[in-house]
């Protein structure tokens, strides 16, 4: 592998900090040699810079290659024609999500084998180590999900390993992020003791949820799931028609390599281990939807474990609010950028005082000199034809003018106003915490988990729901069958995690993908969903397979 032979990378972004954002400000240590390092906070850091870096944050590749690829993402074309029309290796960043967490592996095993040689405090020592097997574990989870069987290097190459190394079965890739989360929980400090921003014992438990029920959904065989979609649109007399979304039901196909795996025994894990996160009081929801999204209220609260970023800093600012919601321009208030926005059948998901949507959407905002509304639905309200209190209550809530302007080809896009959590949205690196893992990803785990565990949902399941809802004004869930609260926590999942990088996730570990997107074909923005089968696994890089000549071939199609 050409990306981890140069290890000696890690001595020039090697960080000394202590304090929570202490290893985004302090200026790297260049031409360092291993023996020359008596911190374990420096290697630490280095890894953990590693994320910020621009083989993955900084410039958009991660959360793009997260967020571009599923059924409810859209924009203009011309923004959705790689990796959001399934033209994968068209995109200028698709190497980044093999070369991203095989940089942070080989930095971890290194940085390992280093602070192993200190003379430290053993309890300090422990901690730091376990940091790295966490950030490990999360390299090789992100890998395994987008590629499959890949090589498993358990030391760095700088060590002995060698990169020509074959790809490992699914099970065995697992197997080993387990080994090393497992580990991981033993020894981090409690969330208490350790430094913001940095893993922790609860973060290790949160991410270890997250692959049972990962590896639990995607083994379970014959399950039937339903999902509202289909097609977005018609076109009546040479006009577009929005279509709401229906429902239509598949069932799963196992997802390769976790053939055999009994599921039900992992859902026990999964919700056994969620348990454990909701049990220790550690996190807990804040009472709106707008407040999780306050840059005040970064690192609180139900957020869990965040991409760490200093506004306008060339090296620890990103790009993730410019690309979701766009800058703003100072001298008209126009907006910039924006190009990822959620579909129209997303925005229907939603009962109308839902705040993920009053709250949550962008409903007027400024582009290309005209002032836009949204939803279009919304059109009668804006010109003020009607009088009813309830389009005044929107009229006021949302600033409408009877001369705003709205159209399906060039403003039908729900802009999720999570992303204006930076302090300043007029630059384009901002320091947007991008949610690594979220509280409501943890009780939607327990609930999934439960209901497939009890065959069932049981009071604990629907109360795990019930409590995302009440925070966001949302009806609650009452008893249903297994298969229809199946259903309903898949899309809640869509609901309240949208666009933080989960979606494509979740319809691949349900084996669900291919039939959901095949059936919108071409959304209402003509953003192509069409997929084959080759578009279960990513493509791996060419250059990996130039260097690495264990593996024989590319993924499927590729």
């Amino acid at each position: 592998m050409k990306k981890l032979v140069t290890t000696a990378l890690l001595a020039a972004s090697l960080l000394g900090a202590t304090s929570c954002k202490d290893f985004l400000t302090e200026k790297p240590v260049s031409g360092v040699a291993p023996a020359q390092i008596t911190s374990s906070d420096l290697y630490v850091n280095g890894a953990l810079n590693t994320i910020v870096g621009e083989t993955m944050f900084r410039y958009g590749p991660f959360p793009n290659l997260w967020d571009y690829d599923n059924d409810d993402a859209t924009g203009a074309t011309w923004a959705f024609g790689d990796i959001g029309a399934g033209n994968f290796q068209n995109y200028w960043g698709i190497d980044n999500g093999w070369n991203g967490p095989y940089i942070l592996i080989n930095h971890c095993s290194f940085a390992m084998a280093r602070i192993q040689a200190l003379t430290m405090d053993e309890t300090a020592q422990k901690d730091a180590i376990a940091q790295l097997r966490f950030l490990r574990a999360w390299g090789y989870y992100l890998l395994v999900r987008a590629y499959g069987p890949v090589p498993l290097l358990k030391k760095a190459v700088a060590d002995g390993e060698t990169p020509q190394l074959p790809r490992s079965p699914v099970k065995d890739v697992y197997a080993f992020i387990i080994e090393d989360l497992k580990a991981a929980e033993t020894d981090l400090y409690p969330a208490a003791s350790a430094i913001v921003g940095h893993p922790n014992q609860t973060i290790a438990k949160s991410l270890l949820a997250k692959v049972y029920v990962t590896m639990a959904s995607g083994a379970l065989s014959g399950a039937q799931v339903t999902v509202l979609g289909g097609p977005t649109h018609k076109v009546v007399g040479g006009k577009k028609l929005l279509l709401p979304p229906v429902a239509s039901t598949y069932t799963k196909t196992v997802v390769g390599g976790l053939e055999g795996l009994n599921a039900t025994d992992y859902f026990k894990l999964a919700r056994d281990k969620a348990q454990e996160v909701m049990t220790s009081g550690v996190y807990t929801l804040f009472p709106t939807h707008a407040e999780v999204w306050s840059v005040g209220n970064q690192n609180k609260g139900e957020h869990i474990w965040s991409l760490q970023a200093i506004s306008n800093d060339p090296n620890f600012g990103n790009e993730v609010s410019m690309f979701h919601i766009g800058r703003i321009n100072p001298l008209n208030n126009e907006i910039e950028g924006g190009w990822i926005a959620s579909s129209d059948h997303w925005y229907r998901l939603f009962e109308e005082n839902d705040q993920r949507v009053t709250d949550g959407v962008l409903h007027r905002f400024k582009l290309y000199g005209n002032f836009n509304y949204y939803p279009i639905t919304d059109s009668l309200v804006v010109s003020g034809k009607d009088q009813s209190a309830s389009a005044q209550a929107k009229r006021a809530r949302y600033g409408y003018l009877p001369t705003d302007v709205s159209g399906v080809d060039d403003a039908h896009v729900a802009r999720l106003r999570k992303f204006e959590a930076v302090s300043d949205r007029t630059v384009t690196r901002g320091n947007f915490n991008y949610p690594l893992l979220r509280y409501p990803d943890v009780l939607l785990i327990y609930a999934e988990a439960a209901n497939e565990a009890s065959g069932g949902p049981t009071a604990e399941a629907l109360e795990a729901v019930n409590k995302i809802r009440r925070r966001n004004g949302a009806s609650e869930v009452k008893t249903m069958s297994q298969q229809a609260f199946r259903s309903f926590v898949l899309e809640e999942r869509r609901r309240e995690l949208a666009q933080e990088g989960d979606r494509r996730w979740d319809l691949l570990r349900w084996g669900i993908y291919l039939p959901v997107m095949n059936a919108i074909d071409n959304d209402e923005n003509n953003v192509l969903k069409r997929r084959t089968t080759k578009h279960l696994l990513m493509p791996i890089p060419v250059t990996e397979l130039n260097i690495n000549h264990e593996i024989s071939g590319n993924n499927p199609g590729w």
